[in-house]
């Protein structure tokens, strides 16, 4: 429901007129701006909030059925929201700008050294796909350690040395 609220938010955001319509061109600036990919699409001339929020929920629902997991569509959700504008990837300059929007401020070197440190190039910039692999990747340690410090807990309380 707070994914509804915030798109609607947006959408009223770029409804000028107050008419509860967007112009094809402003349904397909938000659309991406959102994360989705097409929406360049629309059968109105004038787009009704109605209409928008299923376009977003059918895109949703197909990202969701296309990933293995919805860690997977997260990632590549969040990767969308990153490339702005769509260039197929994301370099520090853009994520500081996101980060910027999120309120969180972080030395520009901070930023340039955690795209280098995403991206499997020798760029700092770093593609969808880089990006889904490293969360996945750190994920997996992260709950390899979790699982490693669960069992030394548990061999200590069992009178166990590890």
């Amino acid at each position: 429901m707070e994914e509804i609220d915030t798109i609607k938010q947006m959408f009223r955001y770029y409804d000028t007129d107050t008419d509860g319509h967007l112009t094809r061109d402003e349904a397909s600036t938000l659309y991406r701006e959102l994360g989705y990919t097409g929406g360049n699409h629309w059968a109105q001339k004038r787009v009704p909030l109605e209409a928008f929020l299923l376009k977003c929920g059918l895109e949703k629902k197909a990202m969701l059925e296309s990933t293995s997991s919805l860690l997977e569509y997260r990632s590549i959700h969040t990767s969308r929201l990153l490339d702005q504008p769509r260039t197929g990837t994301t370099n520090a300059h853009k994520l500081q700008n996101y980060l910027k929007e999120l309120n969180v401020e972080i030395e520009e070197k901070t930023v340039e050294r955690i795209a280098e440190i995403i991206s499997t190039s020798d760029e700092a910039e770093f593609t969808e796909e880089d990006l889904v692999e490293y969360i996945s990747a750190n994920l997996r340690m992260g709950m390899s350690m979790a699982n490693s410090m669960s069992q030394d807990e548990s061999s200590l309380e069992s009178g166990g040395i590890s």
